[in-house]
């Protein structure tokens, strides 16, 4: 992954405005909810007279028409303003948004933007080093960030599962409110939520996912990923060099190779399922396919379990299918499910807390029930942490910090593997990990204000789909630029472009580690970050608006 923070649709254009707020826990994108769903109780407002190319032309139609050479300056003015991050350009302007109102979901946008994070040190740390994925074995790996929830801080693979538990949640945060009341449903909404979702998922995850495509194709065409050249993999990239697109001589032909690319992955990869079929442009955004198939089987969950029993659907059906799943191995779909398990139990959290009790029924709750409580829910937290822990590649070794001992507890769908077999086994423990880590979570207000709704953590859970499809292209082209270059002043490796090849003048050292780690925080990533604030207003807070209009045309009215 409907909470819109209260923000409301400008009543006059799309205009690109530098202090755009956004929106919060959106449906359809890396995990939010409905951004495009309109609620009059939220006090949302849809500009049904606003068109999709008002944008274009919004920025100089109200500047008097003094000339041509104002209205041109006022519009570069306004485009250089624009590319300036949203959280350094109210300091320029002077125009400081107000304070967002949190809902009760906003930790949810916390722990994907910390997750989201999470996967960006991840792509970039594992291509330098390899060793980080290996577990910790007190003998030949040794590394503190090798350990077991210190670990947590580069790996990946257990995020992408707590990004799939965070989409069943809050795509089902609507159907969950509507199915909840007593007595008869109101099959219209309910109805006409889940028909929207389901053609709007798609458009929603795949139109930012295009835009990124056809940036790729320019990055290619402008000679920004050459730092490491097409078909090279020099040593000092230990770790996976992700697929890039080839240079086709020209932006025409570049373009035109992009479309092609994202054929196969929007259209065979995400619909017909052929897992042979590569395409080059932004790999890592094999999740998205998952995501998109995963949320049509979770709405036909809701479909199919909205007329039983809450009772029997929360407490027996959900749980019971989400284990079935996740011992069969479809556990992309375990974790969704999940999710919708979890929102059920938001809904009773809500209920309770807007019920008013009695006064002769206040009671002071009792401090040993609440210290076991607490206990409870950080244990439950630990534990979570220690199993997204679980590497990958176990049957390399068998001293490990108790990751050995879950091998022979592992369901036999998920095959250890070996050799150019993948290990299957860290899915299966990763997946428990993270349902215990985001249910535990649930029941720990203090820890979400604390933590997750903290205003830097909220920022990134609001870029966080930008972030996710952005990263790459910073990683491939400054990235490598930063660790080339750095390689090279410190007189480490340097390319040889009349031998063709990577030449080595000294050896791996604190230097070189140095160089990799510092190039990160101090450059590449803060480089992302900007990119993908801009990436987050210019495209995909635009494809919010512009599925927001388009149901206004396409739907059905009555």
């Amino acid at each position: 992954m409907a909470q819109s923070r209260g923000y409301e649709e400008p009543t006059e254009s799309w205009d690109l405005s530098v202090d755009d707020r956004g929106r919060r826990l959106s449906e359809d994108t890396l995990l939010r909810t409905s951004d495009y769903e309109s609620s009059p109780e939220r006090g949302d407002k849809v500009n049904e007279s606003s068109g999709f190319l008002d944008y274009i032309t919004s920025s100089t139609s109200s500047i008097p028409k003094f000339g041509t050479l104002p209205r041109i300056r006022h519009f570069l003015t306004k485009f250089f303003l624009f590319l300036i991050p949203s959280f350094i350009s109210p300091y320029i302007t002077g125009v400081h948004p107000p304070a967002e109102k949190l809902y009760p979901t906003a930790w949810l946008d916390g722990l994907r933007g910390i997750a989201c994070v999470v996967v960006v040190i991840h792509h970039y740390a594992y291509g330098y080093s390899r060793d980080l994925e290996h577990p910790y074995d007190g003998r030949y790996n040794t590394m503190i960030l090798q350990l077991p929830i210190i670990k947590l801080i580069h790996h990946g693979l257990p995020m992408v599962k707590i990004f799939y538990i965070i989409s069943g949640f809050v795509l089902t945060v609507k159907a969950v409110k509507l199915t909840r009341v007593s007595g008869a449903i109101d099959a219209q909404a309910l109805i006409s939520n889940l028909s929207t979702s389901v053609w709007k998922r798609y458009l929603r995850l795949y139109i930012p996912c295009a835009i990124s495509f056809v940036l790729c194709a320019f990055i290619v065409s402008l000679g920004l990923f050459e730092a490491v050249p097409y078909g090279t993999h020099p040593k000092w990239v230990s770790g996976l060099v992700e697929r890039r697109p080839p240079s086709e001589g020209n932006i025409f032909n570049q373009l035109w190779w992009a479309i092609k690319d994202f054929y196969i992955f929007g259209i065979e990869v995400t619909f017909f399922d052929m897992s042979n079929t590569k395409y080059h442009t932004d790999t890592h955004l094999w999740t998205i396919p998952v995501e998109f198939r995963n949320s049509i089987s979770l709405f036909i969950v809701v479909a199919g379990g909205c007329l039983l029993k809450r009772g029997l659907r929360v407490y027996l059906c959900l749980p019971f299918l989400t284990t079935a799943l996740l011992y069969n191995r479809y556990w992309g779909l375990a974790l969704f499910v999940f999710g919708y398990f979890l929102a059920e139990l938001h809904s009773d959290i809500l209920a309770a807390a807007a019920t008013p009790l009695p006064t002769a029924a206040v009671e002071k709750p009792s401090t040993k029930k609440s210290i076991l409580t607490t206990l409870l829910h950080v244990s439950m937290i630990l534990v979570g942490m220690y199993l997204a822990s679980y590497p990958r590649g176990m049957k390399k070794t068998k001293e490990t910090t108790g990751f050995q001992f879950l091998i022979a507890l592992t369901p036999r769908k998920y095959p250890l593997g070996g050799g150019k077999t993948y290990d299957h086994t860290n899915d299966f423990w990763q997946c428990v990990g993270s349902m215990m880590i985001v249910w535990a979570l649930l029941y720990m207000p203090r820890i979400q204000k604390a933590i997750l709704c903290n205003k830097v953590v909220q920022y990134f859970g609001k870029i966080s789909f930008a972030l996710y499809i952005m990263h790459g292209h910073i990683h491939r082209s400054v990235g490598y630029w930063v660790v080339v270059n750095g390689l090279k002043c410190a007189g480490i490796w340097h390319w040889d472009g009349g031998r063709g090849e990577w030449v080595v003048q000294g050896g791996r050292d604190s230097v070189y580690n140095a160089i990799i780690v510092g190039g990160f925080f101090l450059i590449t990533f803060p480089m992302t970050v900007c990119w993908a604030d801009v990436f987050w207003r210019a495209a995909d807070l635009q494809s919010v608006r512009f599925l927001r209009w388009l149901e206004t045309k396409i739907k059905r009215s009555g």
